[in-house]
C-alpha cells in the first residue's frame, strides 16, 4: 500500500515548516520539544505492553499517551507516530490507541485503519530522520551500510532502531531490499 499524495504533501509541508533547517549537529531531532511547539500535552503512561501510544483529540487539549514502559527509541517512534496521526488524520477521529508490533498484528486492523498507522509511521520516519539529514550522512559516510553494527550506528544518531533506519534507508533508495 503506497503512501497517498495528499500525505506525501502535508508530511513535507510539516517537515520544511519544523525541520527544514536540521543538520547533522541537531540529531537527534528533539521529538518533546516539537510537540510542546504544537500545543500537545506529552503524558507517559503505564500502559499494557501491547500499548505503544495514544493520542486523544478533545475539545480543550489534545494529548499523546506514551508507553512508558518502552525502550528510548520506541518510545520516540511513538510519539512522531501519534504526532502523525494529529497533523495527518484529526479529522478522522478523536482517539487513536496503537499497539506494539503492528505489522505482526494486522489482522486484527480494518483495510481503513490499516491505512492510517502506515500513513503514521511514513510520518514519524520523516520527522525522525528527515530525509536531507540522512542524504547528507550517507554522503559523508564510509561505513557499510549493510552491516547490522555500522546500521545501528547510523540508528544511534538519530536515536531510533535499528530495523526503523534500515527501512528509512531503503525508502529513500539509499540501499537495496533484498
Amino acid at each position: 500500500m503506497a503512501i497517498s499524495q495528499k500525505v506525501a504533501t502535508e508530511t513535507k509541508k510539516f517537515v520544511n515548516e519544523y525541520l527544514s533547517n536540521i543538520s547533522i549537529d541537531d540529531l537527534p531531532i528533539n521529538i518533546d520539544i516539537l510537540v510542546k511547539k504544537l500545543r500537545i500535552d506529552l503524558v507517559n503512561y503505564t500502559f499494557d505492553d501491547d500499548i505503544s501510544g495514544v493520542l486523544v483529540l478533545n475539545e480543550s487539549q489534545p494529548t499523546i499517551g506514551v508507553n512508558q514502559g518502552h525502550s528510548e527509541v520506541r518510545r520516540r517512534f511513538t510519539i512522531a507516530h501519534e504526532l502523525g496521526h494529529f497533523i495527518l488524520h484529526k479529522d478522522q477521529g478523536t482517539m487513536f490507541m496503537d499497539k506494539i508490533l503492528f505489522r505482526k498484528n494486522s489482522e486484527k486492523y480494518s483495510s481503513k485503519d490499516e491505512k492510517l498507522e502506515k500513513e503514521a509511521n511514513y510520518f514519524a520516519a520523516n520527522v525522525l530522520m528527515p530525509e536531507n539529514a540522512v542524504r547528507d550522512l550517507f554522503s559523508e559516510s564510509i561505513i557499510d551500510f549493510y552491516d547490522d553494527e555500522d546500521i545501528r550506528t547510523l540508528a544511534s544518531k538519530f536515536k531510533v532502531s535499528s530495523s526503523a533506519m534500515t527501512y528509512r534507508l531503503i525508502n529513500l533508495g539509499l540501499i537495496d531490499y533484498k
